[in-house]
């Protein structure tokens, strides 16, 4: 009862995607911290578990301009983020779908420039959909 609904999702998916794709297929995942973990370890040669992963495929989208991804969620976590930097649950949720949906069209944050645009993208669709800046909190300690 406290995730997105789907209509929501579908929304927070449309207006993420930024470039005019032939075709598009996305599949949402949502696991908990052993699972993420798992998924991490596998696709990223991580061994923690995440709040999101994006499964991309850079080819099939230049070769034949088709958007496929899939992005992975991890519940556990994100109600974590959310409660201790007293974020919205779903706006969480919406903004890691939409960070999730950049990186699957090969937008990254690997340096600042790159984060900053990948910030700006995420504040802007948020707000598309009714939601604040994700990036204006204050991260409570334990």
């Amino acid at each position: 009862r406290y995730l997105p609904t789907q209509k929501l999702i579908k929304q927070a998916c449309k207006y993420s995607i930024l470039g005019n794709y032939k075709n598009i297929s996305l599949s949402i995942l949502i696991v908990d911290d052993k699972e993420s973990q798992a998924y991490n370890q596998l696709y990223r040669d991580k061994n923690y578990p995440t709040n999101v992963i994006s499964l991309e495929y850079p080819t099939i989208m230049e070769d034949f301009n088709n958007l496929i991804g899939e992005i992975i969620l991890c519940d556990d976590i994100i109600i974590k983020e959310a409660k201790e930097q007293h974020k919205n649950l779903i706006s969480h949720y919406l903004h890691m779908i939409i960070h999730g949906m950049l990186h699957i069209q090969g937008y990254d944050h690997q340096n600042d420039d790159d984060a900053h645009i990948m910030e700006n993208l995420e504040i802007d669709i948020l707000a598309k959909l009714g939601y604040q800046n994700p990036y204006n909190y204050e991260i409570v300690k334990s």
